[in-house]
């Protein structure tokens, strides 16, 4: 085992400078595994459990940690590292090979992150997280993943600030974007739990976007949330203000852009099954500039719905997970009538804890465009501790469909990857 660990360090080390020397045969193209990284991370979502409804929890008591208490025990600091070395291929049969382009398309991948954790907690009531992260990926990059505090105040109101990502709803493969932007800026979040549920209220402002010498209320995003179980029925109504928009100018007479939505979502667990259905309704507002004065008017943008569930199997060996989602939406700002209506629908079928040493695991994930008739299969296959922090994952792509031109039917594109992962948490 340790000389089969050395020989694939050492081939790590000659396979480098390989992907990295943009003047070999080799085409270095990090995008062609990109997509599977993100396949990769996703099989593990698809065995956990769905999550839970609210709780209403009891206010702690207050515990201050005694000042003899050694400083080590208030510091926790972690960290993880991961690195993949991989090759892929891509295969496309409508490309028209010329020496710059051919269908077939060999690529390599040598990615790496390390992620520092930090959190302080001096007491029962107050704690502070936060997180750095350095990665590779043809190029270096260092980024602060959060940085936010939690206290509780008055026995009663639970309060987090700082940047940090906030999630609403149960979906779990289209994504959530009542607060999908929550941690590219600052946030504020007040939590009041009660009788039947909990009442949220989140602050956010984007100082990327307006910059730390505009802090004002105009450009700050409100959204309110009330969660309530009434009958095993997970009932969650919210809404979301957005920014103000900037005053119309000679350069642009008429600004429009997102006001508020709103949104309701139910969700309901029938024979082991979590079935949930969410909608949501997106206002826009349009600011005119006539004769020196302004006009602003208020109306319908878009609505989206969203419906599926989800089942895990884990009382037996292997363990299986399936989770199917549905979602339409109708956007009214299109002008093309045709491209207004959208229905796609997202499957994925996973199985873990297979093979001899239950170390070895699999998904199918179907993505679908009714209207465009076009989408992709993505096919994985991991074997976990293939060697020490090394795990083997493999990956197909298989995406078809027509154009939006001419409804040519295309030939499918494949894309595989297969790459060893380590990782090492400390």
């Amino acid at each position: 085992m340790k000389k089969f660990l050395f020989l694939i360090v050492f081939a790590a080390l000659c396979l480098m400078p390989i992907f990295s020397d943009a003047g070999t045969d080799v085409i270095v193209d990090y995008d062609n595994l990109d997509e599977f990284d993100d396949e990769f991370d996703d099989f593990d979502a698809l065995f956990d459990d769905a999550p839970d409804d609210i709780v209403v929890e009891e206010a702690p008591l207050p515990k201050v940690i005694s000042q003899e208490t050694e400083k080590g025990s208030l510091l926790k600091l972690t960290g993880s590292f991961s690195g993949k070395l991989g090759a892929a291929a891509t295969y496309d049969d409508s490309i028209e090979e010329t020496a710059e382009k051919k269908k077939f398309n060999p690529g390599g991948l040598i990615e790496m992150s390390n992620t520092l954790s930090l959190s302080v907690k001096p007491s029962e009531l107050f704690s502070l997280s936060g997180s750095m992260s350095t990665s590779f990926s043809g190029k270096f990059s260092l980024s602060v993943g959060s940085l936010y505090f939690n206290t509780l105040l008055f026995d009663t109101l639970y309060v987090s600030a700082g940047k940090k990502g906030i999630s609403w709803g149960n979906l779990k493969i289209f994504s959530n974007t009542v607060l999908s932007d929550s941690g590219s800026g600052v946030t504020c979040e007040i939590r009041y739990p009660w009788a039947l549920g909990t009442l949220s209220g989140v602050v956010l402002f984007d100082y990327n976007k307006y910059g730390t010498s505009d802090f004002s209320w105009r450009n700050m995003n409100f959204a309110a949330d009330g969660d309530i179980t009434i009958l095993n029925t997970n009932i969650n109504a919210f809404i979301r203000k957005y920014p103000e928009l900037s005053f119309p100018s000679r350069e642009k007479p008429v600004v429009t852009g997102t006001k508020f939505l709103t949104g309701l979502e139910l969700k309901r667990t029938i024979f082991g099954f979590d079935i949930y259905a969410q909608g949501i309704t997106f206002f826009k507002e349009t600011k005119e500039s006539k004769n020196e004065q302004y006009e602003s008017k208020t109306e319908f943008a878009k609505v989206t719905a969203t419906g599926g569930f989800y089942r895990l199997w884990d009382g037996f060996t292997p363990n299986i997970g399936i989770n199917i989602e549905y979602q339409y939406s109708f956007d009214a700002t299109v002008e093309d009538a045709t491209k207004a209506h959208t229905h796609l629908i997202n499957a994925e079928f996973g199985i873990k804890k297979i093979g001899p040493a239950q170390n070895m695991k699999g998904a199918v994930k179907w993505n679908h465009d009714f209207i465009k008739e076009s989408g992709n299969v993505d096919i994985g296959f991991i074997i976990s501790s293939l060697i020490p922090y090394a795990d083997w994952e493999n990956g197909l792509k298989i995406t078809y469909g027509r154009l939006d031109s001419n409804k040519e039917t295309l030939p499918p594109k494949f894309e595989f990857g297969t790459a060893l992962k380590f990782s090492l948490s400390y």
